[in-house]
């Protein structure tokens, strides 16, 4: 396992004890090397995605539609009243040449080798995830 990998694990390690501490807003997911976190929103055509972009220092935080641009498009027209219930502009990215689009925001200041800030990204993580969730889900 590389440093990235092992970096990862302890992330998404110190990510499900919060959802736990936290009441399990949501399931908790096997802690893997993966940079993305994936959360059910009741359907298979769409799931909350969590990514790590240590690279560029954020998380991204997105409903993933891996194949379906008709339900990204049912989103879109009603982006307004997705926008007011998550309180804040999302990036809209229904990226035309690929199967999958997304619809997300970022939450900056991820960095592996300063953890200091790791409490604090987990708890706007999981307020993010509800937000989506519960904007999202009346168009699902």
């Amino acid at each position: 396992m590389n440093k990235s990998q092992s970096q990862r694990i302890e992330f998404w390690n110190q990510f499900n004890n919060v959802i736990i501490e936290r009441g399990k807003p949501f399931n908790v997911r096997k802690a893997t090397t993966d940079h993305w976190y994936s959360i059910a929103v009741g359907s298979s055509k769409c799931h909350i995605s969590i990514d790590l972009v240590n690279r560029e220092h954020k998380i991204r935080v997105s409903m993933w539609i891996p194949n379906d641009k008709s339900l990204y498009d049912k989103f879109y027209d009603n982006c307004s009243e997705i926008e007011e219930k998550v309180g804040f502009k999302l990036n809209w990215n229904r990226m035309e040449n690929n199967k999958a689009s997304f619809i997300c925001t970022y939450i900056e200041g991820l960095d592996f080798n300063n953890q200091d800030n790791y409490e604090e990204l987990m708890d706007r993580i999981i307020e993010y995830v509800i937000l989506l969730r519960k904007a999202f889900s009346p168009f699902i």
